[in-house]
């Protein structure tokens, strides 16, 4: 085949193309051109158009047209542009206050405990009497709202017994008075009792910001972890008293769970995973998918956006996964408890004296104080078992002191007018249990002395056996729960603190092993074996597409998805590793 020459496009004459070529050939060569700026990295068909629309000449200019004044309604939206503004900042302030509560919550707390010693200490000077305070007590003092009601009939009309009513009730009344000099206590104790309902409602939305989303992701962790590793629904049912697990059912075919954990394809993964073996149908139908495109149904198809609006935004709710939601936060124990401080808060306007439990709050705000109350609640329910089987012991003692030794059961001193405390069963009992059990030497110490009766013998027999069973060794059992449950949290809690202190968190290596260097441990746990960065790595993969690990990536993170934590270096690091290459 021939040598062919590719032919250039026609290009225009006095376009720069021809210029150059022009100039290159040596032929009808024009005037030498301008120095020009360096050209662009690859000159393409662009430059032709420019050089084009250069060369034409450019039309005359256009007369100046006449612009139509703006239309009438332009006010109205300036003040629509003006009001959205509006509500934008005002939604930006919205969110700066609630993150002030987040970030304030704990100083809030210690706020509100401030201001309930500072309500129980105006209390301190509460006095009561029998007599409505007169003139000289009211000057200088504040009398109370709290005035007590008297056992009376209430007020009546009239005469007769409707005034002896009346004055049975006036004889019973109990009036509580503020007792003091300067006459500021009681305004005080108005305004802190505002002050402190104002905190604590304050304390339920910082909480409602700061912890109630970490608790919904925990549940939703649990919840997702117990579906992809243990099969929780699919090959195990949870128990019927398991009412946590049935709870959670709810949530399973909802379109927005999970919301908070950040694995959204969990769901996907446990059809991937029992589909096979138990049917993709059946996992689809108990999760909520659709198998045709693997999608939750509702939440994520690709639909066009409805035009925005109320009614919009009530379709957009999920109701059983906000209904599943409330059921988690109005169970959390802390949600609780700020709950019940708000109610005893409010009830002390009624009364002042209720502000007395927030004075409870030490207890949940020091972590001493804190693990002592943990130590009733440690062994629960084994300390309830204990309890249910001493008031049937008791029980069972009452019967038969209702049957046999009813004539011991006087505690009146005028024989004229005996106070028999067992001659009903409800009434044995309710003396069997609180002053029985209460006696160091059983229900022996606080009934008749049987010496010289009949039923000397049996009574013995009775007393001991009451003392020996129910005192020496029910009573010692409640303590003794108590007392081995706080031991228990403490050890606990000491390990702890001791293993974190001497021990490498990652290897598991004393400190001993290193400390042959100086500084050598806090050298590790700072720079080799640093758990934050080992938190940070798993954060990293966490929000890392799966498709960009590399293989070590994929190794660590196939390890997690499966909670194998193999790839912690337990007992090696990085100094052993050295040592065992010298030698």
């Amino acid at each position: 085949m021939g040598d062919t020459t590719p032919v250039d496009p026609p290009t225009p004459e006095g376009s720069p193309i021809i210029k150059r070529k022009l100039g290159v050939d040596g032929e009808e060569e024009e005037l030498p051109p301008e120095p020009e700026p360096e050209p662009e990295p690859e000159p393409e068909k662009a430059d032709a158009e420019n050089g084009e629309k250069e060369e034409v000449p450019e039309p005359p200019p256009e007369p100046p047209k006449k612009t139509a004044p703006p239309p009438p309604h332009s006010k109205k939206e300036d003040t629509r542009g003006g009001g959205l503004e509006f509500w934008g900042e005002l939604e930006v302030q919205r969110v700066k206050f609630l993150n002030y509560l987040s970030r304030n919550f704990y100083t809030l707390r210690f706020l509100a405990l401030f201001l309930a010693f500072a309500i129980n200490f105006i209390l301190l000077f509460y006095k009561v009497s029998d007599s409505p305070p007169g003139e000289d007590d009211l000057e200088g003092s504040a009398a109370g709202d709290l005035a007590g009601t008297g056992s009376g009939g209430g007020s009546g009309w009239g005469s007769g017994a409707g005034e002896e009513a009346e004055g049975d009730e006036d004889e019973n009344m109990v009036y509580y008075f503020l007792e003091e000099s300067t006459g500021y206590m009681e305004p005080a104790l108005r305004c802190l009792s505002l002050l402190h309902t104002l905190v604590a409602f304050l304390c339920i939305i910082g909480y409602n910001c700061l912890k109630v989303p970490l608790v919904i992701f925990k549940r939703e962790k649990e919840l997702a972890r117990k579906l992809e590793f243990d099969g929780l629904y699919i090959t195990e049912q949870p128990e019927d008293d398991d009412v946590k697990g049935q709870w959670d059912r709810l949530v399973l075919n909802t379109p927005s769970f999970p919301s908070n954990y950040w694995d959204k394809f969990v769901k996907r993964k446990v059809l991937d995973k029992h589909g096979d073996i138990y049917g993709r149908e059946r996992i689809a139908e108990l999760l909520g998918m659709d198998l045709a495109s693997l999608e939750i149904t509702v939440h994520h198809e690709r639909k066009p956006e409805p035009p925005p609006g109320l009614l919009t935004w009530l379709m957009s709710i999920d109701i059983k996964y906000q209904i599943w939601k409330f059921g988690v936060i109005f169970t959390d124990n802390s949600f609780l408890y700020l709950g019940w401080y708000m109610v005893m808060s409010l009830l002390g306007h009624y009364n002042n004296f209720f502000f007395a439990a927030h004075l409870l709050d030490i207890a949940m705000g020091v972590k001493t104080l804190r693990t002592i109350l943990s130590s009733v609640t440690h062994n629960g329910k084994q300390l309830v078992m204990t309890v249910g089987l001493l008031a049937v012991v008791v029980y069972l003692y009452t019967v038969v002191a209702f049957n046999f030794f009813r004539k011991f059961y006087n505690k009146s001193e005028d024989e004229d007018e005996p106070d028999m405390k067992c001659d009903d069963m409800m009434t044995c009992y309710l003396f069997h249990m609180y002053v029985g059990v209460r006696a160091g030497g059983g229900i022996g110490d606080e009934i008749e002395d049987p010496a010289g009766d009949e039923y000397e013998l049996y009574r013995v027999v009775f007393d001991i056996t009451f003392f020996f069973f129910v005192i020496v060794i029910l009573l010692a059992i409640i303590q003794g729960l108590i007392i081995d449950a706080f031991g228990e949290l403490r050890d606990q809690q000491e390990q702890v603190k001791e293993d974190m202190e001497t021990k490498c968190f990652i290897c598991g290596i004393g400190s001993d092993y290193f400390d042959t260097t100086p500084h050598g441990f806090e050298t590790h746990t700072l720079e080799e074996h640093n758990l934050a960065n080992y938190m940070f790595f798993l954060m990293y993969l966490i929000n890392k597409d799966e498709t960009e690990h590399t293989g070590q990536e994929s190794y660590v993170w196939k390890m997690y998805q499966e909670r194998c934590w193999d790839f912690f270096p337990a007992g090696d690091c990085f100094r052993k590793q050295y040592e065992d290459q010298l030698n």
